[in-house]
C-alpha cells in the first residue's frame, strides 16, 4: 500500500498520475467520502473481470468526516495493507494517524515555507514586501502552485471575514485566529473582488485567452491589493 499526501497537491497528483499511466492492468478509482467497507473489499479482493492485475486508488479517505464506516475502512487498510492500493490525500495527514501504518509506503509532498510567508504577508499596506516574497516563492515553486495556494488563501480570508472562526472548522485554533486577524486588514468586498480576479485569471490561463504570463498576472494582482 502506498499513501500519498501533503499540501503540494500538484506534485502528489503528478506522481499518482504517473503510476496510473504506467500500470498495465485495471485501475479502479474510489471516492473516500462515499465508499463503504464492502466496496473496498470487493475492489481489493475480487478478481479483475479482464483477468488482469488491479490497481485501486482511494481519494481523500482521511478527509472523510468521522464515523464508524471511516474507522472500518482505515482499520481494514491498516491491517490488510493491500499491495495494490494507493491512498491519495489532497492535504497533509496527521502523523499520529500515519504512525499506525507501519507497513505502508508513505510519501509526503511539502510546500516550501516561503509560500506561507508570502500568503501571511498579504495586506493593502505591504504590497512591496509581498511582491518580494512572491518572487522568492517563484524561485522554489511553479507559478501554478503559488496561484493555487493564493486562491485557497483568499477563499479562506473571505470565510474568515464573513463568518469568523466559526466558518473555519477544518483548521486548528491558531490558524483560525491568524486568518481572522489578516482578514480584518481587508474589506469583505475587496476580498471578493480579489477572488473574482483570480477566477478570471484561472479561466483565461486554461482557455489560452490571454497574452500575459501567469507570473505577470500574479504581479498585477499583488500590486492591486
Amino acid at each position: 500500500m502506498l499513501i500519498l499526501h501533503g499540501e503540494n497537491k500538484e506534485r502528489s497528483r503528478a506522481i499518482l498520475n504517473g503510476k496510473i499511466k504506467q500500470f498495465e492492468g485495471e485501475v479502479i478509482k474510489l471516492e473516500g467520502e462515499k465508499i463503504n467497507l464492502t466496496d473496498l473489499k470487493q475492489a481489493t479482493e475480487s478478481r479483475s473481470i479482464f483477468g488482469k492485475e488491479k490497481l485501486i486508488v482511494i481519494f481523500n479517505l482521511f478527509s472523510r468526516p468521522p464515523g464508524k464506516e471511516k474507522q472500518k475502512l482505515i482499520e481494514y487498510c491498516r491491517k490488510e495493507n493491500p499491495r495494490n492500493l494507493i491512498i491519495w490525500e489532497g492535504k497533509k495527514v496527521d502523523g499520529r494517524i500515519l504512525s499506525h501504518f507501519a507497513s505502508a509506503q508513505i510519501e509526503q509532498f511539502n510546500l516550501p515555507p516561503i509560500i506561507f510567508r508570502f500568503l501571511d504577508s498579504l495586506s493593502p499596506t505591504s504590497k512591496k514586501p509581498s511582491l518580494i516574497l512572491l518572487h522568492q516563492c517563484l524561485t522554489q515553486e511553479t507559478p501554478e502552485i503559488v496561484f493555487y495556494m493564493l486562491c485557497r488563501h483568499i477563499k479562506d480570508l473571505i470565510i474568515a471575514a464573513d463568518l469568523g472562526k466559526e466558518g473555519l472548522n477544518e483548521y486548528p485554533s491558531w490558524k483560525k485566529e491568524k486568518l481572522v486577524r489578516q482578514a480584518k486588514k481587508f474589506s469583505l468586498k475587496k476580498l471578493i473582488d480579489l477572488y473574482q480576479k483570480l477566477l478570471e485569471i484561472d479561466y483565461q490561463q486554461k482557455t489560452g485567452n490571454t497574452s500575459f504570463s501567469l507570473v505577470f498576472r500574479l504581479d498585477l494582482l499583488v500590486t492591486s491589493l
